[in-house]
């Protein structure tokens, strides 16, 4: 069994966007049998269910998130709490062959602790996987001027408010920096957008996590029918914008 999830609905999750760069990191790294995975912000599991098979029977996935209500354990998968705001991360150090981090929801007071913990735990020749959502506006490339300023206003107010306020949606501004001066090489920043149009997967992902945080977007000047509107031009094909900029990072520990 490989599948982590405890039968609840799945809630819109925008951070879900990551999984395909993370995917794609993946596919860089020799990932074998019997392998050891630290994941941190195993969200709803999926990217816990292709570790999980990636490592076989014989590996282990350590899984971690603070809300871990849509994880569940196995044979191999391992699954923690940790609200990583003061928390220690489960496992001993040198023990990992990957640590893998995707953001998680919400601000973190100490990102920099959380990745030398990763780094600790990883073993001499173990590879370092962090994912996140930069800050960089989206770009809206067709829709009329005012469906322009409320879809770019609309979208920032989602990135703030499921990422973290004050720049909280990113693991550093120099993580390069940080990961070469904790002893790590071969550090490599990929990031990537999307062109969105209307009707299509990234549009609904927006219209249903818009419709999902209302209450949390409503302002005086975003109106709950401005909020209408913005899941309504996400379902129109004349409306196309860019995804949000998505970052993966990806470092080696020397042997």
């Amino acid at each position: 069994m490989t599948t982590t999830h405890n039968g609840r609905l799945r809630p819109p999750q925008l951070l879900e966007l990551l999984d395909p760069t993370i995917r794609h990191e993946l596919d860089r790294l020799a990932i074998r049998p019997g392998h050891r995975i630290l994941e941190i912000g195993a969200g709803t599991g999926e990217i816990t269910a292709l570790l999980t098979r990636l490592v076989g029977p014989s590996g282990r996935v350590t899984a971690v998130d603070k809300d871990t209500s849509y994880l569940a354990p196995t044979a191999v998968i391992d699954v923690y709490h940790r609200n990583l705001d003061g928390d220690e991360l489960p496992g001993e150090p040198d023990t990992f062959d990957l640590a893998i981090a995707r953001w998680l929801h919400g601000a973190l007071p100490d990102s920099t602790a959380v990745i030398r913990q990763m780094i600790n735990r990883l073993r001499p020749d173990g590879w370092l996987i962090l994912a996140d959502v930069t800050e960089t506006p989206p770009r809206v490339f067709r829709a009329a001027e005012d469906d322009a300023t409320l879809i770019h206003t609309v979208m920032g107010r989602i990135y703030r408010t499921v990422a973290g306020l004050d720049g909280g949606g990113i693991w550093t501004t120099d993580t390069e920096t940080l990961l070469l001066g904790g002893g790590m090489s071969q550090v490599c920043v990929h990031t990537s957008t999307e062109t969105w149009t209307g009707g299509g997967p990234g549009c609904q992902v927006l219209a249903d996590t818009a419709d999902q945080l209302r209450h949390l977007l409503t302002t005086s000047e975003l109106t709950d029918a401005k909020i209408d509107r913005f899941i309504t031009l996400m379902a129109d094909p004349a409306v196309v914008l860019s995804s949000y900029e998505r970052r993966a990072i990806h470092a080696h520990k020397a042997a």
